[in-house]
């Protein structure tokens, strides 16, 4: 089995994935979960499609998902990392050293990064601010 190298990037409306290996062969989705899923699907398409790749990829395939969290992380400048780390679990430097880019996250880091910032979410979907009069 081998593996295939993907990049999940953040713009400010979606997720976006690429194959940098495999001209044109690029997804996106609303979340993380669906780029992936979407990714999969298409490069499923490529294999189909072009007969060098199904021939290299004839005993099957990994994607191996590498995710900026950096850029993530340029569109949320106002969470404060010391805490996102205490909600989702993680070690507060290594978050960092992933939000500056110094280093990568795994898929598995990833999700647990993503489960933090959705738990942030619920928090502040769950506040009613009541004006004062």
């Amino acid at each position: 089995m081998k593996k295939v190298k993907a990049i999940v990037e953040r713009s400010e409306d979606a997720f976006y994935a690429y194959v940098p290996k495999i001209e044109g062969c690029a997804a996106g989705g609303e979340s993380f979960d669906s780029v992936k899923d979407n990714l999969s699907t298409i490069l499923d398409l490529f294999i189909l499609e072009d007969e060098t790749l199904k021939t290299k990829y004839e005993s099957g395939y990994h994607i191996e998902f590498e995710v900026d969290l950096e850029s993530v992380f340029k569109l949320l400048p106002e969470v404060n990392i010391t805490q996102l780390a205490k909600l989702g679990n993680l070690n507060p430097g290594l978050l960092r050293q992933y939000v500056s880019g110094s280093k990568k996250a795994s898929e598995k880091q990833t999700s647990k990064v993503m489960d933090a910032i959705d738990r942030l979410i619920s928090k502040l979907n769950s506040i009613t601010i009541s004006a004062i009069e």
